[in-house]
């Protein structure tokens, strides 16, 4: 008896051994990623994010708006596995914590690896001399954006995301309306932050040197459940008006409703925030015709809703999905004006920061 017991105690010691080695390593797997080709010109560096946004979402948003061809889809390089340190399928904080700072972490973390604070790329360019801005059409406190421009142990630490973004000296912070950027407004004011609440505010405003917006109802103008929206291309093209400078900036743009309306498996509206995400490519894409100084990167930060494609316009609907949760599903990247050797079928998504962190350093 004395026997078994000891050959339990160490089946069970080995047991929790390798679910704690399991635990820290997640699902993260081990990509070589390509080598990076830095061209001299580029000074600047959009990142176009669709939340939840899996290839199938964009190919349902072309049939069902009737579009043959998109503005980047001849930028294709490949695809990015999203997983996190976690087990099971990432969430929005380790996603975007990934692509900001170039290192996988746990569910729920920001900019942080365990109890370690991780330099984000707007740290790096600001460093360098470099604007950055954040738009999102989440709130700024949400995961996204809180991964490129604070740190904290958890992603509902709200008050801790604020403050950080209080002294991040990032040049522009736009979003949807949050009552704690009012409640913390003198702490902005005394960074030197403007404080503007609409489109007309912030172009009434374009000679300041920091903004913190929160703009009400950021949802698609393609969505006629919605009324009064703000146009986000308009809001892209002021950032990048607002932006563009000598030494460079690095802009990180998020469509966060995608994943949203996914969720609740609600297919017209998340394919019209993905319509919106088309506009804003074409945007930044005009930003940078005739240039070649500006690099533009669309990407995922997970896939959400396990989205089946559709045969044609009238099999549109919501049965297309499969869950209501994020899925392990590779998403797809698009590079503009991105030199790669060695292009593999699949990266990791810290991939997206060695490309950003590649322009910066340039």
């Amino acid at each position: 008896m004395r026997k078994i017991n000891k050959i339990t105690n160490i089946f069970f010691v080995c047991l929790t051994l390798i679910l704690t080695l399991f635990t820290f390593s997640g699902c993260v797997k081990n990509i070589k990623d390509p080598t990076i080709i830095t061209n001299n010109n580029i000074k600047n560096v959009v990142l176009i994010i669709g939340d939840g946004m899996g290839q199938n979402h964009i190919n349902n948003a072309k049939i069902h708006f009737d579009i043959n061809n998109l503005i980047f889809e001849n930028d294709y390089l490949t695809t990015v596995n999203t997983s996190s340190k976690s087990i099971g399928t990432t969430d929005s904080a380790a996603a975007a914590t990934a692509m900001a700072t170039g290192v996988n972490v746990a569910n729920r973390k920001i900019g942080m690896d365990g109890n370690s604070i991780l330099e984000n790329i707007m740290e790096i360019a600001i460093k360098y001399g470099k604007k950055t801005g954040i738009v999102t059409t989440d709130n700024l406190t949400g995961a996204t954006p809180a991964a490129f421009s604070s740190h904290t142990t958890d992603r509902g630490n709200s008050e801790d995301i604020v403050l950080d973004q209080v002294t991040s000296n990032i040049n522009l912070l736009v979003g949807e309306t949050h009552n704690l950027y009012e409640k913390y407004r003198s702490q902005f004011l005394l960074e030197n932050y403007v404080m503007c609440n609409s489109l007309s505010e912030l172009n009434n405003n374009a000679n300041a040197q920091k903004i913190v917006a929160n703009i009400e109802n950021l949802k698609s103008i393609y969505n006629i459940e919605e009324t009064n929206q703000t146009n986000l291309s308009s809001v892209v093209d002021f950032a990048l008006e607002f932006l563009d400078n000598e030494e460079g900036f690095v802009l990180m743009i998020e469509c966060a409703h995608i994943d949203k309306f996914s969720h609740k498996k609600n297919l017209l509206p998340a394919l019209c925030e993905v319509r919106t995400l088309f506009d804003v490519a074409n945007t930044v894409y005009n930003f940078a015709l005739n240039r070649d100084d500006t690099a533009v990167l669309i990407t995922a930060d997970h896939e959400t809703g396990g989205l089946k494609l559709a045969n044609n316009k009238t099999e549109i609907s919501n049965n297309l999905y499969s869950k209501k949760s994020h899925t392990s599903k590779n998403v797809p990247l698009y590079a503009k004006n991105c030199t790669f050797e060695n292009v593999k079928n699949e990266v990791k998504n810290t991939f997206i920061f060695d490309i950003c962190k590649n322009i910066v350093l340039n």
